[in-house]
């Protein structure tokens, strides 16, 4: 039996069903689920029971599996997989304890940032722990055409954890080392980005600290954050968003290349725990839009 696509949200966003990631997937399966990928850029297929290796098999259809840049919280046993936990283990962190609770598109740090983002939802609390994600190619197209004027051929700076406060706690000179340091230099990339497979515009710049946005090059430094600081109350407008509330067995994947995701972890309450096992696969360089 074919699988199905429920659309979820107002722009993005579909649940599949009628999909087992524990079996090997057959041709027409895989392309309707690709399809489904590129058309609504973020999916969700629930009820799955995987092994780590089934997991990272199914992340490996996406592309080449890139390890998180902080190494003490991959998996034991595969690199590939980040563990994202508010749990503590033995006193130390299971995991990651509140990955993401900003707005961000993975691995827009480097100069080859992430394709496809995989969760896998080992533990979720009763109640919070959702994920907000944005559609970043609709928050595009509703920009005044002056506004895409302005943007058009420019670009920004992006750093691993930069941030204009050396002390911020999870700044990159507070919580990686400095070997990590030296493999997250500056990258430049366009503010505008042009899907290599859909050939939709985004926009490319994030307020997150793990983004770490320094600037627009060729622009002052208070026209560059007054631009920037417009862009990002723009494409966290409700109608651009999509809160998603997980599941156990849950399995959810997104498209970096159109959208950024926000977590919630941060505000869970104590008692309340949420464990992931998370995949990034590489993508291409960003094609200015």
């Amino acid at each position: 039996m074919p699988i199905s696509v429920h659309p979820l949200g107002e722009t993005f966003a579909a649940e599949l069903s009628r999909l087992d990631l524990s079996r090997v997937i057959d041709a027409e399966s895989w392309d309707a689920l690709y399809r489904a990928y590129l058309d609504h850029k973020v999916l969700a297929i629930r009820g799955q029971a995987l092994t780590a290796s089934q997991f990272q098999a199914f992340g490996e259809r996406f592309g080449p599996v890139e390890p998180h840049t902080v190494a003490m919280y991959r998996h034991p046993e595969l690199e590939g997989i980040t563990v994202l936990s508010n749990r503590v283990e033995m006193g130390r962190p299971k995991g990651i304890r509140d990955a993401g609770s900003h707005w961000h598109s993975d691995y827009s740090y480097k100069a080859v940032p992430a394709n496809a983002t995989l969760l896998y939802a080992l533990e979720v609390p009763e109640k919070g722990g959702d994920t907000l994600f944005a559609d970043l190619a609709a928050a595009y197209e509703a920009l005044p055409d002056e506004m895409k004027g302005r943007l058009q051929g420019r670009y920004a700076r992006h750093q691993y954890r930069w941030s204009r406060n050396p002390d911020h706690p999870e700044g990159r000179w507070r919580l990686i080392s400095e070997a990590e340091r030296q493999k997250t230099p500056e990258v430049i990339h366009p503010v505008v980005r042009l899907h290599p497979e859909t050939g939709a515009k985004s926009i490319y710049v994030f307020a997150g600290i793990t983004s770490g946005v320094k600037g627009i090059v060729g622009l002052p430094d208070g026209e560059s954050d007054s631009l920037l600081d417009a862009l990002y109350r723009h494409c966290t407008q409700e109608r651009f968003q999509f809160r998603y509330r997980w599941q156990a067995g849950d399995v959810l994947l997104w498209d970096n290349r159109a959208t950024m995701h926000c977590a919630t972890t941060d505000m869970l309450q104590p008692d309340q725990y949420r464990t992931l096992w998370r995949i990034n696969t590489t993508g291409s360089s960003p094609l200015p839009g």
